[in-house]
C-alpha cells in the first residue's frame, strides 16, 4: 500500500483574467477526458464527469449523493487510507495517492483490475472555506505492471550477471593454470570468451527464453565452419528440443570445447576430416536425450596424458549442469563423445 503524499497546490496564478463569452464550465467538466469526482464535507458524491463514470461503469444517478464508500465498497484497509486522503484535502492540503490493484465492474458484467493515482484536490467557495474535495483519478494499471516486469527483470539480469562473471572467472581460472605458454592461454580465453559471448547473444535474441539444440549447436560451431549445407564437414542431425539459458549455456561451452580440440588434434585439423553430431530426445521420458559427438577423418587419435580444462568442462560441469552422464571414447579413428541426460526448457 502506498503512503499519501502531499504536494504543492495548483497554481492558479497564471489565469489572471476571466473567460470572455459564454463558456459552458459545466460541459467543459462533463467532458474532460480525465476521471474527475466531487464530495462533499460528508464525503457524499456531488457530481462525475463521463471520464469517471466510464472508468467505473455506472451512471451518475447510480451514484450521486452517496456516500463514496457506500457507492464503492473497499477493503477496511483502503477504505481508511482513502478517508485519509480526502480530510487531508479537505483540511487544504492536495495530495496524491497510489493504490494497489483492485477490481471494479464493467459493462456486461464481470470485474476487471486497474491501478489508480488518485490526486485530491480541495475545492474552496468564495470565503476560501474548503467545501468540497475534486479527486483526479489517472489509470495507470499498465505503467504499474510495466514497473514491476521492470523490477524482475532487474532481479533477473542481475542473478544472470552474477552467474555469467562466476562462470568468467572460473574459465580464467582453469585457462591459466593448465600447463602452456602464456600465448597459448591468452589464446585459448579469448576463444572461450568469444564462444560465451556468442551464446549469450544467441539467448539475449530469445529474451532469455532458453533456445533449441539445433540453433545452440549451430551458433556454437559456426566460427568451425559450420554451414546448413549437405556438403558441410560438420553435419547436425535431430529433432527440434527446447533447452533452458542456463543448459544451453554448459552445451555451448562443452561443443566449443569438442571443435577447438578438433581444430587443434582432430578431424577438423586437415582438409578431409568430418564431425556428426546427432541427438534424440524423449519428451514421454522425462525430457531425457542424447547427443553423439562422432569424428571421421582426422589424424590418428591418441589417449590424451593429462586433465586439460576441456575434459574437466565435458566430464564435469556440463554432465552436472544435464543431469546425467558424459563418456569420451577415444577410438584411433576418431573421437567419439556421447553424452545423456534430462533437459529443461525454461518456464
Amino acid at each position: 500500500m502506498h503512503q499519501i503524499r502531499p504536494r504543492p497546490a495548483t497554481d492558479t496564478g497564471r489565469i489572471d483574467r476571466p473567460v470572455s463569452g459564454a463558456l459552458d464550465f459545466h460541459q467543459v467538466f462533463a467532458l474532460t477526458p480525465t476521471p474527475l469526482m466531487i464530495l462533499n464535507r460528508d464525503l457524499s458524491i456531488v457530481y462525475a464527469n463521463a471520464a469517471y463514470l466510464a472508468t467505473v461503469s455506472c451512471t451518475l444517478s447510480e451514484i450521486q449523493d452517496r456516500n463514496v464508500f457506500e457507492a464503492f465498497p473497499e477493503t477496511d484497509a483502503r477504505t481508511a487510507l482513502f478517508k485519509a486522503a480526502f480530510h487531508q484535502a479537505l483540511d487544504g492540503t492536495e495530495n496524491v495517492l497510489m493504490t494497489e490493484p483492485y477490481a471494479i465492474p464493467v459493462d456486461g458484467g464481470g470485474m476487471r483490475e486497474v491501478v489508480w493515482s488518485c490526486t485530491q484536490i480541495p475545492l474552496r467557495n468564495t470565503e476560501g472555506e474548503v467545501e468540497y474535495v475534486m479527486q483526479n483519478a489517472l489509470d495507470i494499471t499498465a505503467e504499474y505492471h510495466s514497473e514491476r516486469e521492470n523490477r524482475v527483470l532487474m532481479r533477473e539480469l542481475d542473478h544472470r550477471v552474477k552467474n555469467s562473471l562466476a562462470t568468467m572467472q572460473a574459465v580464467t581460472r582453469m585457462s591459466l593454470v593448465e600447463t602452456k605458454s602464456m600465448q597459448e592461454a591468452r589464446d585459448d580465453l579469448l576463444a572461450r570468451m568469444h564462444a560465451m559471448s556468442e551464446v549469450q547473444n544467441l539467448l539475449v535474441e530469445r529474451n532469455w527464453s532458453g533456445s533449441h539444440i539445433e540453433a545452440m549447436l549451430s551458433n556454437a560451431l559456426r566460427p568451425f565452419g559450420h554451414e546448413p549445407k549437405p556438403d558441410c564437414r560438420i553435419q547436425l542431425s535431430g529433432p527440434y528440443v527446447p533447452v533452458s539459458a542456463k543448459q544451453a549455456q554448459a552445451l555451448s561451452m562443452a561443443l566449443h570445447e569438442l571443435a577447438t580440440n578438433a581444430a587443434k588434434y582432430g578431424a577438423l585439423s586437415n582438409d578431409d576430416g568430418t564431425v556428426h553430431v546427432n541427438w534424440t530426445f524423449e519428451q514421454a521420458n522425462g525430457s531425457h536425450f542424447d547427443l553423439t559427438w562422432r569424428e571421421a577423418g582426422g589424424p590418428v587419435v591418441k589417449q590424451p596424458t593429462r586433465r586439460g580444462f576441456g575434459t574437466t568442462m565435458l566430464t564435469r560441469i556440463l554432465a552436472q549442469e544435464i543431469n546425467g552422464d558424459l563418456t569420451l571414447d577415444y577410438k584411433a579413428d576418431g573421437l567419439v563423445c556421447k553424452m545423456e541426460g534430462w533437459l529443461e526448457s525454461e518456464k
